[in-house]
């Protein structure tokens, strides 16, 4: 044997001794084990009954892991069970469930099966009445032709023109809307 033989040995075992080590996290995809759900639109979902069980691996032990609900009446717990917060009837056809870690991050759809649209949903999320009580109006702003000329020296910021609205600009009285 070669007094260099030993040492390309060595070298090329460092390279090998890794990748067999690493050949267990080959095995591991992050994310969902499964994208889509499909279940049966129920009579009713109720309070805290588990209604699936989502399996959601980073592959590095899941520390931190975090999950959000597209819809509000809903919550996954630590151990994977998506459950409702109340009991409700309608929730819609789809339900979307974000899942995050520091190493991965996925999403699920849960289709529900039989489901009905839900009009006004995202009124009823964010608690916004049908009728705003500031009545709409367009608005126009009268922009003066604005000049910058270049490697200006200090002090910065500095006002480069105005900007008013049409209402009360004195060349335009009736641009009001």
């Amino acid at each position: 044997m070669q007094p260099r033989t030993p040492l390309v040995l060595c070298v090329l075992l460092s390279q090998v001794l890794p990748l067999l080590t690493s050949a267990e996290d080959l095995d591991c995809a992050p994310g969902f084990q499964q994208k889509v759900f499909h279940i049966d639109q129920p009579a009713e979902f109720v309070e805290d009954r588990a209604i699936l069980n989502l399996n959601f691996s980073d592959c590095k032990g899941n520390d931190q892991l975090h999950y959000e609900v597209s819809n509000p009446y809903f919550r996954v717990n630590n151990d994977g069970d998506l459950v409702a917060m109340r009991n409700i009837t309608a929730v819609g056809k789809t339900l979307f469930i974000h899942a995050r870690t520091r190493h991965a991050e996925d999403m699920a759809e849960l289709v529900i099966v039989g489901g009905k649209d839900i009009q006004g949903s995202l009124q009823d999320i964010f608690k916004f009445a049908r009728t705003s009580p500031v009545p709409r109006q367009k608005r126009s702003i009268v922009v003066s032709p604005i000049l910058i000329p270049e490697n200006q020296r200090q002090p910065f910021p500095r006002d480069v023109g105005k900007a008013l609205s049409a209402a009360t600009h004195p060349c335009c009285p009736s641009a009001c809307f």
